[in-house]
């Protein structure tokens, strides 16, 4: 690397060298210029001073600009890895965000499959209560009908003995005598005086 500078730097000093002593030649004019003619002890001279110079300025910058070189591809190696172990962490974080997700799918389902499991229970519940019910209207409306025919059976009993007085007093009426009726109230009165 330091070669590289050093030789970048007198290529540079020696393309700046030739040009000077063109223009100088041009400037001097006369009959050197027209030949182009080249001194070559003026050339010498001059690259012996750029030589210095140039020494000169890599000894003054060697250091500072080594460090800045080597600081800058130390900033560089740095961020690289920082950016690697940023990369790093991303990569891992997505993996968990993943395996989150994976994980709240599976637990999602489980969750509707238990709300349907617990609406199959409680239709089943719905259900069975609605039996229940039936069942219970179904007797009360049986119990309602027996009490209903007993108090028709009643009535009728009732009646049909009401009706069987009234036609045995027809009956009675029609075939009694005075005098069988004298003696029946006659019977009558004495078991009422026996009684007493």
């Amino acid at each position: 690397m330091k070669g590289k500078c050093v030789a970048v730097i007198l290529g540079a000093g020696l393309l700046l060298y030739m040009g000077g002593a063109a223009l100088a030649s041009e400037a001097a004019g006369g009959h050197e210029a027209a030949h182009h003619a080249l001194n070559w002890w003026d050339f010498f001279l001059r690259f012996l001073n750029f030589a210095i110079m140039a020494a000169i300025l890599y000894k003054l910058l060697n250091k500072p600009v080594a460090n800045f070189l080597s600081s800058r591809r130390e900033g560089i190696a740095s961020t690289l890895a920082e950016l690697e172990q940023k990369k790093a962490e991303a990569d891992k974080t997505a993996a968990e965000y993943q395996a989150k997700l994976a994980a709240l799918d599976v637990e999602t389902q489980k969750i509707v499959a238990e709300y349907v499991k617990e609406g199959e229970a409680e239709k089943a519940k719905i259900i069975e209560a609605a039996k229940n019910q039936a069942e219970y209207i179904k007797e009360q409306a049986r119990i309602a009908i027996q009490q209903e025919i007993k108090a028709a059976r009643d009535g009728l009993q009732s009646e049909v003995a009401d009706l069987s007085v009234v036609a045995a007093e027809e009956i009675l009426k029609k075939n009694i005598m005075f005098d069988d009726h004298k003696r029946l109230v006659q019977e009558f009165m004495a078991k009422v005086g026996e009684a007493k």
